[in-house]
């Protein structure tokens, strides 16, 4: 177990350059590295108490939303949503997730804005940064996932915060946490804010939040 140890905390994801077999030792290891964090998920979600309230997206006045910082245009699309809901009143806490140590320079740190590293990721690629608490302690009224459904930090996130109501697609790793899924091909952010801001604005899901 600790020789698995150390080579899991050998895993550089910026290593360039690696030859097919290292490559696909680093992808096995990877996946190990899932396969025991999503364990210490499922005994989390055990061991906590949520309450579900659906809420349309007009109403919800405190939202979280989680992206991957993948390329600038990503960054600006999330950017523009946050503000349209800043702008309509509503506190929205940004977490992001990058696959490097070194945040690129398109990327400029915003109030309310915070990523996630892989040096913010513990042995299981459970993120441990000192803003993740006081992420996961808001009862969002909306949690909102436009990350990539396969970003297993932001799973974490979606599946262990106590948000009345979550919203994410219906692919990526299993069990989906949300109560809300978006079911179809999405080819960038946009689509994606698109269908959810239809599906949360164009029905009335319970009622005004709490």
């Amino acid at each position: 177990m600790l020789l698995l140890g150390a080579m899991l905390r050998g895993i550089n994801r910026e290593s360039l350059f690696l030859s097919s077999k290292k490559l696909e030792k680093l992808i096995i290891l990877e996946k190990i590295r899932s396969r025991i964090g999503m364990r210490g998920v499922l005994r989390e979600v055990n061991r906590m108490k949520r309450k579900v309230k659906a809420v349309n997206l007009k109403d919800a006045r405190n939202i979280g939303v989680l992206f991957s910082l993948d390329s600038e245009i990503e960054y600006e699309r999330i950017s523009r949503f946050v503000m349209q809901l800043q702008d309509t009143g509503k506190k929205v806490m940004v977490v992001g997730s990058f696959k490097y140590r070194k945040l690129p320079p398109f990327y400029s740190p915003k109030l309310s804005y915070d990523v996630i590293t892989p040096a913010d990721l513990d042995l299981f690629l459970r993120p441990k940064a000192k803003f993740i608490p006081p992420f996961l302690g808001q009862s969002f009224d909306m949690l909102i996932n436009l990350g990539s459904p396969d970003d297993f930090p932001l799973y974490y996130l979606s599946t262990i915060s106590k948000a009345g109501f979550k919203l994410g697609q219906k692919k990526g790793i299993e069990p989906w946490p949300y109560d809300l899924m978006i079911d179809m091909d999405i080819h960038n952010t946009d689509e994606l804010i698109e269908q959810m801001v239809h599906y949360t604005s164009s029905f009335n899901m319970g009622g005004r939040a709490g």
